[in-house]
């Protein structure tokens, strides 16, 4: 355990420059090291450091602004041709029919910025409250975390079904093989190994 404090602050600066490149052209081994990891996986210590330098593991979530939505309303070329009629009507006398126009114009960037804005805010509600849990080896034991609450060196066991839930380095893997379809379109399922493949 020593060992590994010791070369906390060396393991932690070759994180910074390890790529997917040099992950996958390494051994396990290798990776392991450069990760400042171990099989029996991350120390409690090494955990809550990596956390609070890396952040979480997740894309940032997406926040609704109402200002965003309006501005999305307003953006549309066709509002702004609508515009331009009202002002052309108004400019060669007809203030009744750019009067409509423009009533027109505000009861539908109003309706769109309410249903728009209500549909984003339950997208977001919803995307809040989905949590996807999956399994580690951390202090030499299994335990479920959180995929927001990985960190790079978390030894992660992947099972059939299994999302895979970051960018991983395959350790050790007996006929894995994984549905790629929604980044490729490929319909065959592609087999990972564990030997070290060339950059």
């Amino acid at each position: 355990m020593s060992v590994r404090s010791s070369s906390r602050a060396g393991a932690s600066r070759r994180l910074e420059g390890l790529t997917l490149d040099a992950a996958s052209a390494a051994s396990p081994d290798q990776v392991l090291e450069l990760l400042g990891s171990a099989t029996v996986g991350l120390t409690t210590d090494d955990i809550a450091e990596r956390q609070e330098r890396f952040g979480p593991n997740a894309v940032r979530s997406h926040h609704v602004g109402a200002l965003a939505v309006l501005a999305r309303q307003v953006g549309s070329p066709l509002l702004w041709l609508l515009v331009a009629a009202a002002a052309v009507s108004a400019l060669v006398g007809e203030g009744t029919d750019a009067a409509i126009i423009g009533l027109i114009l505000a009861g539908s960037v109003g309706l769109g910025f309410v249903n728009e804005y209500r549909a984003e805010r339950a997208a977001a509600a919803m995307h809040s409250e989905i949590r996807h849990v999956v399994t580690v080896t951390r202090d030499g034991a299994p335990s479920s975390v959180e995929v927001t609450d990985l960190v790079p060196g978390d030894i992660v066991h992947l099972e059939v079904g299994t999302i895979v839930p970051a960018d991983l380095r395959v350790l050790f893997a007996t006929n894995l093989e994984c549905d790629e379809s929604i980044l490729t379109g490929e319909s065959v399922t592609s087999e990972k190994a564990v030997e070290a493949v060339p950059p």
